[in-house]
């Protein structure tokens, strides 16, 4: 009796271990489309120089193409003047200083007027800023639009603090005729303001160059060379096809059964077949675009695997 209860208990252990072993599971599958980078113009121009053609292997930040924008190189060489004569000023400009002597009325009701003017500007500029960083967000503007008003906000913030140093000069030498640019700290801003706008200028000469975001190959290339460009423009498309996304789609009953990292078998179906066995790269649950799904990620050195090929999920 004791030797049939206790093979009857090991028979329950056993039912239980073979109810708990997952099942062989196969998935019809697909290779799905190859991921994408689209490269955009970040400034306008008119094309210069291309330097790969559609098919071609590029990698990330090889030269892809160079725009030309006189607009751009001007304000390049007024932005390196304009820093070379503040540094002039800075060195050469001494501080007079007067008796002191009543300061005339008009002269404190002209120096308010122009630090509310300067006062407004640096609101206006605030508020282009806020409304620019909440399209950012959305996706509406580009991030180099962001980041001109920022610094045009820091100009008239400047402006600002040179407008209130002037009166404060004034207030001190009342019988002086300060110029703008006589003192150290209205001369310091100056300077401040040239090189700010002379890293503006360069950066924005840095973007008439175009470089590859990421590498694969150019899969197409939508400018030619004379072509003109607008910022957000498409001018290439870049397709990574050294990775294959293996994909099939699951049924709810079937998720305890799958885990991310998962070794599986994928069987594609080219000639001759090839198998590969690879992790579970990760799971789409329900409701997810294009549905539940398991991915497995699959090399493809030599690009011989296309998008829409048949393969076979095995589990495990």
């Amino acid at each position: 009796m004791t030797a049939g209860a206790a093979l009857a208990f090991a028979c329950r252990n056993a039912d239980r271990t073979v109810a708990a072993d997952p099942p062989k599971i196969e998935l019809k599958a697909t290779v799905a489309p190859f991921d994408s980078v689209t490269v955009y113009a970040p400034i306008d121009g008119r094309v210069t120089q291309i330097t790969a053609a559609e098919g071609a292997t590029v990698r990330a930040g090889d030269l892809l193409l160079t725009l030309t924008n006189p607009t751009v190189a001007r304000d390049a060489v007024y932005a390196r003047t304009a820093v070379i004569a503040a540094e002039q000023r800075m060195r050469g400009t001494p501080v007079r200083s007067q008796p002191r002597t009543s300061l005339p009325q008009s002269r404190v009701q002209s120096n308010a007027e122009r630090e509310r003017v300067a006062a407004s500007l640096v609101k206006q500029k605030q508020q282009k800023l806020d409304r620019l960083r909440a399209l950012l967000a959305s996706g509406d503007v580009a991030k180099q639009d962001v980041e001109y008003a920022e610094a045009e906000l820091a100009a008239a913030q400047r402006d600002l603090s040179a407008e209130r140093e002037r009166s404060e000069q004034e207030r001190q030498v009342p019988g002086a005729v300060v110029q703008a640019g006589s003192s150290p700290a209205i001369l310091q801003a100056e300077l401040d303001r040239a090189h700010a706008d002379h890293e503006l200028a360069q950066h924005r000469q840095s973007l008439l160059t175009v470089k590859t975001p990421a590498g694969g190959t150019l899969a197409k290339l939508r400018v030619s060379q004379g072509s003109d460009v607008y910022p957000r423009d498409v001018v290439a498309e870049i397709v990574d096809a050294t990775t294959a996304r293996v994909q099939a789609p699951l049924a709810p009953e079937l998720f305890r059964f799958v885990r991310v990292g998962m070794p599986v078998e994928v069987k594609l179906s080219t000639i001759p077949p090839r198998r590969f066995r690879e992790p579970i790269a990760a799971i789409h649950p329900p409701g997810s675009e294009g549905g539940a799904a398991v991915i497995v990620n699959i090399p493809n050195p030599d690009r011989m695997l296309q998008p829409g090929t048949p393969a076979i999920i095995t589990i495990p």
